[in-house]
Order: C-alpha cells, then sequence, then structure tokens
C-alpha cells in the first residue's frame, strides 16, 4: 500500500492558506497550523487536520511537522504599510518564524518546502514586468523580512538539502479576504461602496498593481509541490492595472464616488508581474480574469453582509 503524502499548510486557516488546503485536501493528509490571529477555523476544510500553534514557537512547529514530506509555509504578518509601526512583529513572524519552520522542517527530513513571499521584495522595480532576476530593492520592513526569508530558504536547500521553491504572490484577491485597512484593496472598496462609502484611494490613484485571483495562487503552490524544480517564480495575473481603473470597474457595478488621501510609506507606484518563468517551468496558467470574477465577489460580499 502505498503511503499518502503527508502535507502541513503554517497560516492554513487564513485566506490564502485555507485556499491551498482545498486544493490540496484530496491529494494527501492534510494538517493546518495556525495561531488563528488572522485565520478562523471555519476555513479548515472538511477532512484536514487542526494543529493550534504558532510559527514564534518551536515546541508548537515541532508537534505540526511529525512525518510531514510537504510544507506550504504561509503563515506571516502580512502588511507592507502596518510593518513600519510593527517592526519587532514582522521580524519574529517574517524571519525568526520562518527559520523555526526550515529548521524544524530540515530536522524531520521534509522533502520540500513551498514558501510564500511577496512582490514587496521587489520595491519599485527598474522595468516592467518585473522578472525574478530583477534586483531587490523593497522600500518597506515587510519585503526586506521576505527578501531575508528567501536567502534563509536557499541557505537550508545548499546546506540542509530541503528543497525549496520560492512563490512571489502579486496582489491577492478572492472570497474570504479578511478586510484590514492594511491589505486587499478589492475586497476594501467592495466593502466600502456597498456600505455607500466613498473609495479611498492613497495618492493619485495612477499607481498600478497586478491582481491575481487566489484560486490561481493556490494552484500555482499545488504545481510547485509536485514539480522537480526549484528556485523563485513569480505569481500574478500578468496583467498591469491602476486603482484608479479598479475603483472605476466596481462603480460600474455598486455605485459610488471615490476620494483621495495621501500616500502612505512602502507603497511603489508600478508594479506588474513577469510570469513567464512560472508557465514554462510550473505550467502556472491563471485562470481569473478581474472584469469576469469580480460581480461574483461583489454578489459574495453582498450576501455576506446582508
Amino acid at each position: 500500500m502505498v503511503e499518502k503524502t503527508r502535507f502541513l499548510i503554517t497560516g492554513g486557516a487564513g485566506f490564502i492558506g485555507s485556499h491551498i488546503a482545498k486544493e490540496i485536501v484530496t491529494k494527501g493528509d492534510v494538517i493546518i497550523f495556525d495561531n488563528l490571529s488572522v485565520g478562523n477555523k471555519k476555513n479548515v476544510p472538511a477532512g484536514c487536520e487542526f494543529v493550534l500553534g504558532d510559527i514564534r514557537n518551536k515546541k508548537d512547529i515541532s508537534k505540526a511537522m511529525k512525518n510531514v514530506d510537504i510544507v506550504f509555509h504561509n503563515a506571516a504578518f502580512v502588511s507592507i504599510r502596518g510593518s513600519f509601526g510593527k517592526l519587532r512583529e514582522d521580524i519574529e513572524s517574517n524571519c525568526i518564524g520562518t527559520l523555526n519552520v526550515l529548521e524544524k522542517a530540515a530536522d524531520e527530513g521534509v522533502k520540500k518546502i513551498v514558501f510564500a513571499s511577496s512582490m514587496a521584495v521587489y520595491g519599485e522595480p527598474q522595468r516592467l514586468p518585473v522578472r525574478e532576476s530583477d534586483p531587490l530593492n523593497s522600500v518597506s520592513p515587510y519585503g526586506f523580512s521576505k527578501a531575508k526569508s528567501e536567502m534563509y530558504c536557499q541557505i537550508f536547500e545548499e546546506n540542509k538539502g530541503l528543497k525549496s521553491v520560492i512563490l512571489r504572490y502579486f496582489n491577492t484577491y478572492g472570497m474570504g479576504q479578511t478586510p484590514s485597512p492594511y491589505v486587499g484593496v478589492i475586497t476594501t472598496f467592495i466593502n466600502q461602496a456597498l456600505k455607500k462609502k466613498p473609495l479611498t484611494i492613497f495618492g493619485d490613484g495612477n499607481q498600478t498593481r497586478d491582481f491575481v485571483w487566489v484560486e490561481d495562487i493556490a494552484q500555482a503552490n499545488v504545481l510547485a509541490a509536485y514539480s522537480n524544480v526549484d528556485g523563485v517564480f513569480n505569481v500574478g495575473s500578468g496583467i498591469e492595472i491602476s486603482i484608479n481603473q479598479l475603483a472605476d470597474m466596481i462603480i460600474e457595478h455598486t455605485g459610488g464616488t471615490k476620494v483621495y488621501l495621501d500616500n502612505p510609506s512602502g507603497e511603489v507606484s508600478l508594479m506588474a508581474a513577469d510570469i513567464s518563468k512560472a508557465k514554462e517551468f510550473l505550467d502556472y496558467s491563471p485562470k481569473g480574469e478581474l472584469k469576469k470574477v469580480l460581480p461574483h465577489l461583489i454578489d459574495w460580499w453582498g450576501n455576506k453582509n446582508s
């Protein structure tokens, strides 16, 4: 009898982690590890084992890491703007927490770690679309901590034989994202519009982003887990859109107005992903088209808030 693959998803009760769990739950045994600071146990799919714990605590990780084959490491302090005021939390979660996960994974003989990095590692790109080989010039503590964690993954691969695939997520959207003043502009705009509040745009709104559907992120993780390659991959849509364009698309469905505020620290002006490497080596093919997904997402939030 062939033994099932055993997967561990740190941050698995969160937005992206729970979508990865839904994709992988039929392919093996899945352990969800989460401290529930942002995630919700209700997000854990049926058939998954849940372990309450924090990546900053080595004993907690040890409980979950037994006999694990593949780790999807998504637990993190996720906030570009918030990282300026919460430097210690950013370092402890994203750097020390990742180091703890890597150490325990190496100790337990884990075969591979799929690490959730971020477009924030690039800072202000020198060219668009940005490629994996472009310089890392983060303009936020969050981006710096993700870049440092990428280096930890590479060190453990070279010195401990722990194979790693690093996925640099771009601006993720979809059903189930937790509303926050720091992340998820699409979620923020939709909720503002549904509450008949003006959509708050930081800066002039001409800054651009690459919005990627959470189900495409989840699929990229599964592809990375089963691939024979390692290295770094952008995971985006490959499409550049301005914040003004996004706001107008939502207002077209909901009505409403826009209001402009001062641009906070750490926000880049232009961003779009070159996803050709992920397409070639991971067979990644994003399915989510923002214009098509957006009406369904607005309806989902409307039903949730009613």
